[in-house]
């Protein structure tokens, strides 16, 4: 692994030699906002609640991507205002390809040409009172530093190398010294800064060490007219799971898309093994998908085996008119989780409206208790 990584990085500092004239740059605005309006809700019987959407948003997403690109350069910024809080969103990025199968991103960066390829429920997975689906990186997950690098190669046709290297922890200051760490609540090395006054003021850095235990490393190659296969290794501190992750795409059949990946965990009892596969269907005015994952080895939970299984089944009945059904069954033990949500979508341009009744059934743990949810959903995208 080392070895690759100084070849990469190599590969960067030759690169930083080839010089070749840029094209005229081009900018581009865009936006991808979602937003859940849940009149009514009810937990287990309880008083109806009303709240908002998405909950991994806080309540609310609206978002707006701005982007600069040429041949060689480019940046993307998202901004995006989550429950009415503005902040920096998806990705904080700029970038350059000194030559031409060479791309080096750096700042807050999603690389997405090996992840997997279904998401999850747009519903599911953002109500408070209803359980969500497995996603694009239970299949194979993305490269996605908060604040690193991701350096890619693409030597040959259909081939994808990749690395991300986060430093997300280790944040400079002016007049910042190293010192042994002697707190022993303390994982890595304290940086102290000196202020005026001779106060001092102490944050937590990161060591490259352990910056290189997390990395992320991995390929995919394109085989023509047939799938996308890829492998990787996600790292982890001491302790902590590391994973091995394998995944293939099958296209080749008109309508059909096919997503199997397994994740290996190679520091044993820290987190269960998954396989995941996921197939869709479409023709015409029907399309199906459907997702499965089990999971299996030990964890803080146990050995017991973990089932997930979902289906999303939708039907044109006039274009931009849709009815829908999603359907969902969780079970790890005895506790077992089924979630059903009839749905209704109208297409609206470059958005969407979606509504529906969610009933989700919990039995078999401490306490039986059913949840239900009336989700009202605006998507829009440009």
């Amino acid at each position: 692994m080392k070895k690759l990584v100084s070849v990469l990085f190599a590969l960067l500092l030759v690169g930083s030699f080839a010089f070749a004239q840029d094209e005229e740059p081009k900018a581009q605005v865009g936006s991808w906002s979602r937003f859940i309006f849940v009149p009514a809700s009810s937990v287990d019987g309880g008083d109806n609640e009303a709240y908002t959407g998405p909950s991994w948003a806080s309540g609310s997403r609206i978002g707006v991507g701005f982007s600069g690109t040429s041949e060689k350069a480019g940046f993307n910024l998202d901004l995006h205002s989550n429950g009415n809080n503005f902040g920096v969103g998806d990705q904080a990025k700029i970038w350059v390809s000194p030559i031409a199968m060479l791309k080096i991103q750096g700042g807050k960066v999603q690389e997405d040409t090996l992840r997997g390829k279904f998401d999850d429920s747009d519903t599911l997975n953002a109500s408070k009172t209803l359980t969500g689906v497995v996603g694009k990186d239970d299949y194979f997950k993305r490269f996605y530093p908060n604040l690193g690098v991701v350096v890619s190669l693409t030597p040959a046709e259909g081939v994808f190398i990749g690395m991300a290297l986060d430093a997300a922890n280790s944040v400079p200051e002016t007049l910042s010294v190293m010192t042994d760490d002697d707190d022993d609540a303390a994982t890595p090395d304290v940086v102290e800064t000196m202020l005026t006054g001779g106060t001092k003021t102490t944050y937590y850095g990161l060591l490259t060490e352990d910056m290189l235990k997390n990395i992320q490393i991995g390929a995919g190659y394109t085989i023509p007219n047939i799938g996308l296969a890829r492998v990787q290794y996600i790292g982890g501190g001491d302790d902590s799971p590391k994973w091995i992750q394998a995944a293939f795409a099958y296209t080749a059949m008109e309508g059909v898309l096919v997503d199997a990946g397994i994740k290996f965990n190679t520091e044993a009892d820290t987190a269960q093994n998954l396989v995941s596969v996921a197939g869709s269907y479409s023709k015409d005015a029907l399309s199906a998908l459907v997702r499965v994952q089990a999971g299996f080895g030990e964890d803080a939970a146990g050995d017991e085996l973990m089932y997930k299984a979902s289906t999303d089944l939708s039907y044109v009945v006039a274009d931009p008119v849709s009815v829908g059904l999603e359907a969902a069954f969780q079970k790890r033990d005895d506790p077992q989780i089924i979630t059903v949500l009839p749905y209704f979508k109208v297409a609206s341009g470059k958005g969407s409206l979606k509504t529906g009744f969610g009933f989700e059934s919990n039995t078999g743990g401490a306490d039986d208790f059913t949840s239900w949810a009336l989700p009202i959903v605006i998507t829009v995208g440009f």
